[in-house]
């Protein structure tokens, strides 16, 4: 509840920050070029919003949404002292660019054992945007099967999706709120309280199936490393700490494990055509 409250204060904080004009901004710009360090920090205080979307979109990382917050303000600051007003490039552009450096390498440096590929970064931010959307127009969270038809994608590709969403975010980081009112939480968008159309339904139970099966080829440990750490089977998800210290091993043992066990799993997956 702490970290919930303290997202909010800081959407609240941005709120505060205002607008500034394009004489103002102008201005700024003309003493920021200089080095003058006031003017920078305003420049950067004008322009936090600019760092909620990139965040919004690593936030499965596995880091709390509040450090991505910080990276990504640093990569803000960067982009204030290397700016050239001059040049015929909107600062927006600009900056979205250093923001986003800064949260995917510290995204890339927790050494996490799945590298998810930028095009499903993409995909599941606009997996996202379409789900509030749509939780507005209906008055309820939205199936997968209704996700599936609104976004154009195949059963197959939705699940590939989720699959991504689970292995991405971290243990701790459903609770993270996705919205600027803090209302919209990350659980919401990745679980499917609807009525699944039986067409979905059947390709899900079959492919839980598969799943299951290739499960039952691992050796134990692995096998309820990967339940544990993806929550599967009804288990509840643990990070890479809580598993070490369930099973007396060090983090980075655990980390081995969990990714030896899953290229056995993938080998195991595309032998049973899962993939």
């Amino acid at each position: 509840m702490e970290k919930f409250d303290s997202v909010q204060l800081y959407f609240k904080e941005i709120k505060r920050m205002g607008i500034l004009s394009k004489e103002e901004t102008a201005a700024l710009w003309k003493k920021a070029s200089k080095g003058d360090k006031k003017s920078q920090k305003r420049l950067v205080e004008a322009n936090l919003r600019l760092v909620i979307p990139t965040a919004k979109k690593y936030f499965r990382a596995g880091l709390d949404f509040l450090d991505l917050i910080e990276e990504g303000n640093m990569g803000l600051i960067r982009a204030v002292e290397k700016f050239d007003p001059r040049k015929n490039i909107h600062f927006s552009t600009y900056a979205t660019y250093w923001i986003d450096q800064a949260v995917r390498r510290a995204v890339e440096e927790q050494g996490k054992t799945i590298r998810i590929p930028p095009h499903v970064w993409d995909a599941l931010s606009r997996w996202i945007k379409n789900w509030k959307r749509m939780q507005e127009k209906l008055g309820r969270n939205p199936t997968l099967a209704e996700m599936a038809k609104r976004l154009h994608l195949s059963l197959k590709q939705i699940e590939s999706l989720m699959r991504a969403s689970k292995v991405s975010q971290g243990a701790s980081s459903i609770e993270t709120p996705i919205d600027e009112e803090g209302s919209i939480f990350i659980k919401d968008i990745i679980t499917d309280k609807g009525t699944a159309t039986p067409e979905f339904a059947s390709e899900t139970s079959r492919q839980n199936a598969d799943i299951s099966q290739a499960l039952e080829k691992l050796p134990p440990r692995e096998k309820e490393i990967i339940q544990l750490r993806f929550g599967l089977d009804g288990k509840t998800q643990f990070s890479l700490e809580q598993l070490g210290k369930k099973m007396k091993l060090s983090r980075e043992r655990v980390r081995q494990l969990e990714e030896r066990a899953l290229r056995r799993l993938k080998a195991t997956a595309l032998r049973l055509k899962m993939m």
